[in-house]
């Protein structure tokens, strides 16, 4: 297994390196200080957090410029995303409960930032994230950009109270469908129902407006069925009787499960959660020479079964229209079917050594074809079947490949 580890793992060092080059370049523009539209390319990083910065080619055999928050009044990436500069006053004050603050008024500082274009029309609505800091802004005919003011803070014994006043400011500046107070305490502090807000608004008015959110993509679902074959190997040691130590050797065995997966509603679905139940098996014997005669030698063997169920994070670099290369990690978790490890000797004595599995980490490498079909190559890190046993320590390997057939 040894010589399979250093090829799995240099494999997998080089297709790191190649997603890690992998840059993603799609029409756009930025407009320059002296309000000129400069269009090109722009790399689509699909930010998480508002950028301060960006990538920008003229054309696809140029060199890529950086240009910075300070060099472009807005920017954006034709038909999905805008990101216009403002000077504008912003809270940042924290939601966490050891560091909130007391005060309920809103905590101003002035910066320069690229806001996210959620809705543009008469009545535009803003975004602004930085890790776990949100705050929108908004914009009407008669105003300019302000942050939609919510903040939480805490008062006696650690009670934590909301300050909503972005539900006043839009009663009284973003009122088109003449909305009650009531109607309007309804509202949450979220994307979901601000660009619903923002919408209506803005149709009521019979302006032209843009929803940038309407093209923004939303979590996804993949079912598939996952068959292979995996490369074990079980050597074990006893530190109480080292005659008793066992090599069961390499064994191809098959593996099969399903696999649920939900591709994340960022960075262009790059990225996905999933977790897939699988069972698995392994059979070896090893014959280890006694101390005291043919009677004393011992025939040792191992049946082993178990249902795996790893969770994990996958990360997609797609190199075509219909081709992805794909990185995961996770931990699973291994339920072991009652199993044993037996020493058993000529004699006709066995000693039993029951199975019982901990956690384990996975690394895995794999291609897309067309989003139904997939390869994929896994290491699992050395699994310890007799963890219960102090005095057995053992170390089961496996690597595995595996084909994948999506369902839906």
């Amino acid at each position: 297994m040894s010589n399979q580890k250093l090829s799995f793992f240099t494999i997998f060092f080089i297709v790191c390196i190649t997603i890690q080059a992998q840059i993603t370049f799609e029409p756009g523009y930025y407009v320059t200080n002296q309000k000129q539209k400069v269009t090109g390319l722009v790399r689509n990083a699909d930010w998480s957090n508002n950028p301060t910065h960006f990538e920008f080619k003229t054309d696809a055999s140029a060199k890529s410029q950086t240009i910075n928050l300070s060099s472009a009044q807005e920017f954006g990436i034709n038909g999905q995303s805008k990101y216009v500069r403002a000077r504008v006053d912003i809270d940042r004050s924290t939601e966490d409960i050891a560091t909130m603050s007391p005060s309920r008024d809103p905590d101003f500082n002035e910066e320069i930032l690229f806001l996210k274009v959620l809705v543009e029309g008469n009545a535009s609505l803003y975004k602004y994230k930085d890790g776990q800091l949100i705050r929108y802004f908004f914009k009407t005919e008669n105003s300019d950009i302000n942050q939609l003011i919510y903040k939480k803070y805490v008062f006696s014994s650690r009670k934590t109270a909301e300050n909503k006043t972005f539900q006043q400011q839009l009663y009284n500046g973003v009122n088109c469908l003449d909305q009650s107070v009531k109607q309007i305490s309804d509202l949450n502090y979220s994307s979901r129902q601000l660009v619903a807000y923002f919408v209506a608004e803005n149709t009521c008015s019979n302006a032209a407006f843009t929803n940038y959110e309407a093209n923004r993509m939303k979590a996804d679902f993949n079912l598939y069925l996952r068959a292979g074959i995996n490369f074990s190997s079980l050597s074990v040691s006893n530190v109480m009787a080292v005659y008793r130590d066992s090599d069961f050797g390499n064994s191809v065995d098959p593996r099969f499960g399903i696999e649920a997966e939900v591709i994340l509603p960022f960075n262009k679905g790059k990225w996905s959660l999933f977790t897939e139940p699988y069972y698995e098996s392994y059979s070896g014997e090893a014959f280890r020479e006694g101390n005291s005669g043919p009677l004393s030698n011992y025939e040792n063997r191992v049946d082993y079964e178990s249902i795996g169920l790893p969770f994990g994070i996958r990360y997609y670099a797609f190199l075509n229209e219909h081709l992805a290369a794909y990185l995961n990690l996770g931990v699973q978790w291994h339920f072991d079917f009652d199993n044993e490890i037996v020493y058993a000797r000529a004699s006709g004595s066995e000693i039993p050594i029951s199975i019982k599995a901990g956690q384990t980490l996975f690394f895995g490498l794999g291609v897309s074809l067309n989003k139904r079909y997939a390869l994929e190559a896994r290491y699992n890190t050395s699994r310890d079947l007799t963890s219960t046993s102090g005095n057995v320590y053992s170390e089961f390997q496996v690597l595995s490949l595996t084909l994948a057939y999506k369902l839906f």
